[in-house]
């Protein structure tokens, strides 16, 4: 409170100091602006009058200029027009140093006197080809003798530009003639400034022709006044120091006034008088000195006054600020929200507030005249409590005593607190007493929540805003296996799969700024290592006044609901690419029949062993394996328990490396080494098809990025105890595995990958087909040089059941009549061409409905119908049983691309004698229908 009455004074003192001088000084100021204003009109007035000398000048010389340029002696530069310029030369010695008649080209033609012509370097006299009337140029450098300029007009013969008819003008001469009639103060001196900034009139003969930028004044200064006199603005500029000297040599202020000069030819110049500052505002020199004193007499006047004004009000002021504080803390004391009392050294009140007389009125007890503080505490705490205040009256400092208020309604606590208080000499002693009950039964109740949140079987967490853990129940230490000690403290992205950080982290910032709830899944790592996918709600807390500071995370472990989810998800999948598999299957194997058939007639034509023979070879093989490709797509969709039998691993290795090889960067090569070719394992073709891919798949993402080589190796392994076995090795050159990540790659979810980079059920995948086979599978790697998988699988000496028919011999051939039905007209086509290779009659028919009038119509009789199953308007099932009810006798092979609704067995239910699957090669077809036939006739 005393340190703003000290300064105060002081303050308001020199703002009236300051006042006044300013007051005081306006005067001074104004008469100084005025005189300055005064001379600025002065000089800007003698230098119009030496501008229009010089205007007059030029103006009379270009009439002259302009009577001499139409003078046709002059123009012809004949001996009259010579004597005509040496003549007008003769009468203006002293304004003019020469006169010269120049070509068009600027060459000089004649100059007077003679000797005296003046080389026209920069083509002036050239530049004034379109100009109309005479012009002015700069200043022309001439050898041995003053400076001059051109002032010429144009001479135009037969109304063609001839050249030009110029004045040479001693320029410093007619200049100081009219530039030396301004009166100038002391140390004062004229410029005259062209358009381009170059001097042509200076106090220093030696500065005309120079640039205004090559002055060694401020450059500054210079810039400014360049500026000025290229804008052609008149008026007064206040320059730094004076511009033909160098700023150290101290030369003061100057006051520069311009004025522009008209020439003709609508060029421009400009006239600069520089007067030091100190000659015009001099004679206010006396004036300045008395004002100053006078104005410092009042100013020290006047702050003396204000100095002891403000004192005394200052003091007025403090002394109205202690009372209106003292009665503000007394009413603060009065109406605080607890009991604040005073009391003597054995007890007795002195002084209580609103809130200490409340509570002793609730205890029916009274606290004035000197009644002692204890009354209104229950019995069993007033020992304790008046013992506390005597010694705090004593001057010993007490720590806070949970006592309980008297009173016949519920229990009420508080907390009293005993502070020492020195007054006069005498021990007294301020007491505070706090009603608690609320407070404790708050506690109570958070003691209750916290209580049931830990018991729960939700995982519960609480973080702050930085993602550091306060809090974590019982749920949560045995789901992940870290203790509270181990997670209070620690960073929540300690729980979190290393992959998910990021995307974690984003997820709470932008729950932590937008005030959102956050629901979805985690996988999150256990204290041992091992992963468990858990379903995760992230709530944000907010405090009382609505600020987030803290996130509360509750999570489900859901590992066991996930992975049953993946595998109806796999299931899905793959009923949705079986159907859109066998959507195309019929189509596709439609047209490989007709790709197998026609290749399969090509090849009754070819010459064995010739170049066509060969490459209808490599069709009719194409179309095969596209054929297979249809049935492994098909078998591989459908994802059923299919009955395991004896592959060979080897082709299904070379399929697959195929397929891969196109996705393949060409910076990863594969090194295929396969030697146990004819070994055979029990098992589906799409079970090891899954292991090369995934594994072959794992050994390029580890590789993409340096390249490598991706090695295959397949061979007979040790025989075990419970027969052969087949080993399968699939190594890369990749980044290799960390050796604390081994034991945890067959584990579903578990990847290293990046978050849509992969599932983490590849390997897992893996080991649960070698598991089902019965085999086993290891894993070798070093972090930066590789991985090695090793697959040993229980060979088999079992061959598949299946009768193929044979390729070779004698086809079979018939001279029966067929009918054949397909709604596509190539399968129509290739069955009558083979059918009737082999000796048949063949009628086709594209429309099934058609099917039995012309079964009751032909002639001869038709001895066997090939249908195929899906046509418009009639399947080949319905047909046959058509032919089964009105030609009980007549022989049908059912043909299908794919059907999901159509098997051997349903064939035969339908009455078809035989089942056959497109695409149908020559021999095939002609086996099936000479068996249908000898059946049929047997």
């Amino acid at each position: 409170m005393k340190q703003p009455a000290t300064y105060q004074p002081i303050i308001l003192a020199l703002l009236a100091t300051l006042i006044l001088a300013g007051l005081f000084y306006l005067p001074y100021l104004w008469v100084r602006n005025r005189t300055i204003d005064d001379f600025a009109a002065q000089q800007t007035l003698l230098a119009r009058q030496a501008a229009d000398g010089l205007q007059t000048y030029f103006a009379d010389y270009g009439r002259a200029l302009d009577y001499l340029g139409r003078q046709p002696g002059v123009q012809q530069l004949d001996s009259g027009g010579r004597t005509l310029l040496e003549d007008f030369l003769a009468i203006h010695p002293d304004d003019i140093a020469g006169v010269q008649r120049q070509a068009a080209d600027g060459r000089v033609l004649f100059a007077a006197p003679g000797g005296s012509a003046v080389a026209d370097d920069n083509g002036f006299c050239e530049g004034l080809g379109s100009a109309s009337a005479p012009a002015v140029s700069d200043v022309v450098h001439a050898t041995a003798a003053e400076d001059r300029i051109f002032f010429a007009a144009p001479v135009r013969l037969h109304g063609r530009f001839d050249g030009c008819v110029a004045f040479t003008l001693p320029f410093a001469r007619v200049a100081g003639r009219h530039l030396g009639t301004i009166p100038l103060l002391a140390d004062s001196y004229v410029l005259l400034v062209n358009s381009a900034g170059d001097i042509l009139h200076a106090p220093d003969p030696g500065l005309a022709g120079d640039h205004l930028d090559h002055l060694p004044g401020a450059v500054a200064d210079v810039t400014a006044l360049g500026a000025r006199l290229r804008r052609g603005e008149p008026g007064l500029s206040v320059l730094g120091g004076d511009p033909l000297r160098a700023p150290a040599s101290g030369t003061g202020r100057r006051y520069a006034v311009a004025i522009p000069v008209a020439l003709p030819g609508g060029g421009a110049w400009s006239m600069v008088i520089v007067t030091p500052a100190a000659e015009v505002v001099g004679a206010m020199a006396g004036f300045r000195a008395q004002w100053l004193l006078v104005t410092g007499i009042a100013v020290c006047a006047v702050g003396l006054l204000s100095f002891l004004l403000s004192g005394a009000m200052t003091r007025r002021r403090e002394e109205a600020h202690r009372r209106a504080a003292e009665e503000q803390l007394a009413g603060l004391l009065e109406f605080a929200p607890m009991g604040v009392l005073l009391t003597d050294a054995d007890g007795l009140v002195i002084y209580a507030n609103q809130e200490a007389t409340a509570m002793a009125a609730a205890a029916g007890r009274s606290l004035l005249g000197g009644r002692p503080l204890v009354a209104m505490l229950e019995a069993a705490c007033r020992q304790a409590a008046g013992e506390q205040i005597r010694r705090a009256a004593a001057g010993r400092a007490e720590p806070p005593l949970a006592v309980r208020l008297a009173g016949d309604g519920p229990p009420r606590q508080a907390m009293l607190t005993a502070t020492p208080y020195r007054q006069d000499g005498g021990g007294q002693c301020i007491v505070v007493v706090r009603d608690v009950t609320a407070e404790r039964a708050a506690e109570e109740s958070r003691s209750r929540l916290a209580e049931a949140v830990d018991q729960v079987q939700e995982a519960v967490l609480i973080a702050d805003r930085r993602g550091t853990i306060e809090y974590v129940n019982a749920a949560l230490a045995a789901m992940t296996g870290y203790s509270r000690e181990e997670s209070i403290g620690q960073p929540v992205r300690m729980l979190l799969e290393k992959e998910q950080e990021a995307h974690f982290d984003q997820q709470i910032e932008e729950l932590v700024n937008q005030g959102e709830v956050w629901r979805g899944r985690l996988v999150n790592r256990r204290r041992d290592g091992s992963l468990f996918m858990a379903a995760t709600t992230v709530s944000p807390v907010r405090d009382s006044a609505g600020a987030i500071t803290h996130f509360i995370s509750v999570q489900r472990d859901i590992t066991h609901e996930a992975e049953v989810e993946t595998r109806m998800r796999q299931a899905q999948k793959m009923e949705a690419i079986g159907t859109l598999a066998g959507g195309i299957a019929h189509d596709f194997n439609n047209i490989l029949g007709g790709i197998v058939g026609f290749t399969d007639m090509a090849l009754l034509y070819a010459e064995p062993g010739s170049e066509v023979h060969g490459n209808l070879l490599h069709i009719r093989q194409g179309g095969r394996r596209a054929a297979d490709l249809v049935q492994q797509i098909l078998t591989f969709s459908r994802q059923s328990a299919a009955e395991k039998v004896p592959v060979l691993i080897a082709p299904i290795i070379r399929e697959s490396l195929k397929l891969l090889r196109a996705s393949l960067p060409a910076t990863i090569a594969i090194d295929q080494q396969l030697t146990g070719a004819d070994v055979r394992v029990l098992a589906t073709p799409v079970q090891i098809q899954q292991i090369v891919m995934n594994l072959c798949a794992n050994a390029f993402h580890a590789m993409r990025e340096q390249g490598g080589t991706l090695t295959i190796r397949l061979a007979e392994a040790d025989a075990d105890a419970d027969g052969g076995r087949l080993s399968l090795t699939v190594a890369d050159t990749g980044q290799g595995i960390d050796h604390d990540l081994l034991d945890r790659i067959f584990t579903p979810f578990f990847t290293t990958k990046k978050p849509g980079e992969g599932t983490g059920m590849g390997l897992s995948v893996v080991h649960g087909i070698v598991t089902d086979l019965g085999g086993e599978i290891s894993v070798q790697s070093e972090p930066g040089r590789g991985t090695t998988f090793v697959v040993l699988l229980p060979s088999t000496e079992a061959r598949p059941g299946s009768t193929l028919v044979s390729s070779e011999g004698v086809l079979p051939t018939g001279r029966e009549h067929i009918l054949v039905i397909d709604d596509e007209k190539e399968i129509r086509d290739i069955c009558r061409m083979m059918l009737g290779h082999l000796g048949y009659t063949v009628t086709t028919l594209g429309r099934p409905e058609e099917a039995l009038g012309l079964l009751a119509d032909a002639r001869p009789r038709i001895d066997l119908v090939i249908t195929d199953q899906t046509m418009p308007r009639l399947t080949g099932a319905e047909l046959t049983a058509a032919i089964r009810r009105d030609f009980p006798g007549l022989p049908v092979i059912l043909c299908t691309g794919y059907s999901d609704r159509l098997n051997y067995d349903l064939a035969r239910e339908a009455g078809a004698c035989d089942l056959l699957m497109k695409p149908v090669d020559l021999r095939g077809l002609g086996a099936a229908v000479r068996a249908a036939l000898d059946m049929h006739a047997g």
